[in-house]
């Protein structure tokens, strides 16, 4: 899965990943609870996300959107965006394998690069 988008610039801010989660996935308001701050939030869309790829409840449409978030993250310039996208995201997608291997073969980049460091801080290579 190939998600170019170059039309999007690069200069994700920290204050920007809700909003732009949230005009990806308009339903984020019902699975993410935000009164815990950010990266409890980006846990809740990240459980979203590994629950619905291991239950294959997720549409193609929605992966499409939810690798589009990932690899923009990824690609950001600030280093607090980069820190939500492993903390609050990948660490949580590494806990099934038949996700991670989704996940590995959807990510670009950066995002990928990111999320093998990641996988080998929790097999401790």
């Amino acid at each position: 899965m190939h998600c170019q988008d170059n039309d999007m610039n690069e200069h994700l801010k920290p204050e920007k990943v809700i909003p732009f989660i949230r005009s990806e996935f308009p339903c984020f308001d019902n699975i993410a609870d935000m009164d815990e701050g950010i990266y409890s939030a980006l846990g809740d869309f990240a459980i979203y996300l590994r629950n619905g790829i291991s239950n294959k409840t997720l549409t193609d449409s929605d992966l499409r959107k939810a690798f589009k978030v990932l690899n923009k993250m990824g690609r950001a310039e600030d280093l607090e965006v980069k820190n939500l996208l492993v903390v609050g995201i990948f660490e949580i997608l590494t806990d099934n394998d038949e996700v991670t291997e989704v996940v590995k073969c959807s990510l670009e980049g950066e995002s990928g690069e990111l999320f093998e460091r990641v996988l080998a801080g929790w097999n401790n290579s």
